[in-house]
């Protein structure tokens, strides 16, 4: 399923944009170029999107302690720490900017609460049969197509407690179980008890998914027509059957053209509670059906294919629509980058950037800047992985938990 997304789904007559079809038929994400087929044209050809697998690993995006414990950086509780999601020493440490508790405090992102935490609005179930577990090849009819995807459900997970599900969608010239192998978000389904879906692009279109028009960068040459929106609700009603879902708790954060599809879900589901658009872009959202939506941004500054300002003008479109001051937001040291919080911002429409830099001597991916931050390398798709920089996966989760929760 391939395609960088222009990103516009359409789901019950819903639209912000009007849909269009883009004809580019060669990759988009390869090493051979940014998009085509060569010749005089600046798109080159798909190329090679494999990698080579595991030389860095994905032994936790911060660890035990973070990189600069004490002096600032991470700090002394690690990424996942109980002090939140910068652990007790705060963004740069002890008596630093943020001070003792991190930006997210001591109740923070995952804190030391439990992995779901306590309340939400979905009520337990019953005769739920919990019959798949562990990961799966799942197929659903969604507006009269078959339409395929990973499905993730931990073991020991009871099919009778609400459980949040996220939605991990991914870039042109990739599929589903790329974007298994390259997130990890397996394992924080594991530790956290949620399920997780990585569905693949619509079959047979030039582009993975349906992003509309008006979209920044490169994503605008590659569309899709299908009713993506509609396939978004089949996989929720997927899960529901087998298993109860905590329906104040889904959640969509995609790669490339999947960070397109992010934003657009976003503007277009009263389903989906936050999104985590990771190197995409997106349209105007003046007319989305959706008000206030809390949006957590993901762009590498090297961005060789889909620009870092089409990230940075994602950021400014929702910090807008959500009503936040553009100025003076709170930054947060990560690993190999910056998040910036924006303040003003109402309860339910928490924006926030995080912005890498390319690694010293480069990062090894398959298109300059143009990768998935704290991604693993040990699967398929290795060339679209960054595992040298925080992990977008759990900055993503701990951002829902906090802001979306």
């Amino acid at each position: 399923m391939t395609g960088v997304a222009a990103v516009v789904l359409t789901s019950a007559g819903l639209s912000c944009s009007s849909q269009s079809t883009a004809s580019g038929t060669n990759g988009i994400e390869g090493t051979g170029g940014a998009f085509g087929t060569g010749g005089g044209t600046p798109f080159g050809n798909g190329g090679d999107t494999s990698g080579n697998g595991g030389f860095v690993g994905d032994g936790g995006a911060v660890g035990n302690g973070g990189d600069t414990s004490g002096t600032g950086g991470v700090g002394s509780g690690g990424l996942l720490g109980s002090g939140g999601l910068l652990g007790s020493g705060g963004a740069v440490g002890s008596g630093g900017s943020i001070g003792s508790g991190g930006l997210l405090g001591s109740g923070g992102a995952v804190g030391s609460g439990g992995s779901i935490g306590s309340g939400g609005g979905t009520s337990a179930c019953t005769g739920k049969p919990g019959a798949l577990t562990g990961k799966s090849n799942q197929t659903v009819t969604a507006a009269g197509v078959a339409r395929t995807f990973v499905y993730y459900a931990p073991a020991g997970l009871d099919p009778n407690t609400p459980a949040p599900i996220v939605i991990v969608p991914h870039g042109f010239t990739m599929n589903g179980q790329m974007m298994y192998d390259i997130t990890q978000y397996s394992a924080i389904a594991d530790r956290e008890k949620f399920v997780a879906i990585f569905p693949d692009g619509e079959p047979g279109s030039p582009g993975p998914w349906n992003v509309g028009t008006g979209i920044c960068g490169a994503g605008a040459f590659v569309g899709a027509t299908g009713n993506d929106q509609a396939f978004v609700d089949e996989m929720i009603n997927f899960t529901e059957k087998d298993r109860c879902v905590d329906h104040d708790h889904v959640y969509m954060t995609g790669f490339s053209m999947g960070g397109y599809f992010s934003n657009e879900t976003g503007c277009l589901s009263s389903k989906v509670r936050a999104v985590g658009p990771h190197s995409g872009g997106t349209h105007d959202l003046s007319a989305c059906p959706e008000t206030h939506k809390p949006v957590i941004v993901f762009h590498f500054k090297s961005d060789s294919l889909i620009s870092y300002t089409c990230g940075t003008d994602a950021r400014d479109k929702w910090v807008a629509r959500n009503g936040c001051s553009a100025t003076s937001p709170d930054v947060v040291q990560v690993k190999g980058g910056t998040c910036e919080y924006y303040k003003g911002c109402p309860a339910d429409g928490q924006v926030a950037l995080c912005s890498f830099d390319e690694p010293t001597g480069g990062g090894g991916e398959s298109v300059t800047g143009h990768a998935w931050s704290g991604g693993s390398r040990s699967g398929t798709g290795a060339g679209f992985a960054m595992p040298q920089t925080e992990s977008a996966a759990e900055l993503g989760w701990a951002f829902f938990k906090k802001y979306a929760w």
